[in-house]
């Protein structure tokens, strides 16, 4: 007979249905299933958002890419050889010019400031320079009233012919094409540059009218 617990029913082994429920077997069907569904729902969204890491089906394509990549990148080493050249050439250049006393930071502003010019900013550094010599004067500063000191008309070559003034001609032009105003002439009135940049100014202004002007039509 089946002990008798204290309060006198048999006590029973438990078996597995008991141990785990009545439902386990159903409770495990619905796990599976909805484990099924969030590993289809994980599928369609790497689809969505590109390849899967699937087999490669369009093969041209990637051939395509590889070949096009390679070839830029090659061309890319070519010329990061080309520029370490270059960068070994200036080296030389600039320890040769230090030894002669050469200021090696002034090479280098002419080259930014001339590269600015070629991309047609002479306008702006004229009025960048303007305003700093104002401000200069503004904060009382000695260098306002000293700028005439460093305004050295460079040398003429022996047996070289230069028209006096080309360079403000010049300046004036490109200040017209920088689309600045007349009253942009950085040269004191009075004075042969001054004239000089005036008429490089107006002279483009007329040539830009011209070129404006409606065919056949005069313009005066």
């Amino acid at each position: 007979m089946p002990r008798q617990k204290k309060n006198g029913s048999p006590k029973t082994l438990l078996g597995a249905e008991e141990f785990a429920g009545a439902d386990a077997e159903k409770e495990a069907i619905e796990k599976i299933a909805a484990a099924r569904e969030a590993a289809t729902k994980e599928a369609e969204a790497d689809k969505k958002k590109g390849d899967n890491g699937g087999p490669i089906m369009d093969q041209d394509a990637w051939r395509r890419a590889c070949v096009e990549y390679s070839a830029e990148m090659l061309e890319i080493e070519d010329l990061e050889e080309q520029k370490k050249e270059v960068a070994g050439r200036i080296s030389s250049i600039r320890k040769v010019s230090k030894k002669l006393g050469v200021d090696w930071d002034l090479v280098k502003r002419y080259y930014e400031d001339h590269k600015r010019i070629r991309k047609g900013a002479m306008g702006a550094m004229v009025t960048e320079e303007r305003r700093y010599r104002q401000l200069l004067k503004l904060m009382d500063s000695p260098l306002g009233t000293q700028f005439t000191l460093w305004d050295v008309e460079p040398e003429p070559v022996e047996g070289e012919a230069r028209k006096p003034g080309m360079d403000a001609e010049l300046q004036g032009q490109a200040a017209w094409r920088n689309s600045e105003p007349e009253s942009n002439n950085p040269f004191q009135a009075g004075t042969e540059e001054h004239v000089d940049w005036q008429r490089g100014f107006r002279n483009a202004l007329a040539a830009g009218a011209r070129e404006m002007a409606p065919d056949g039509a005069a313009t005066h």
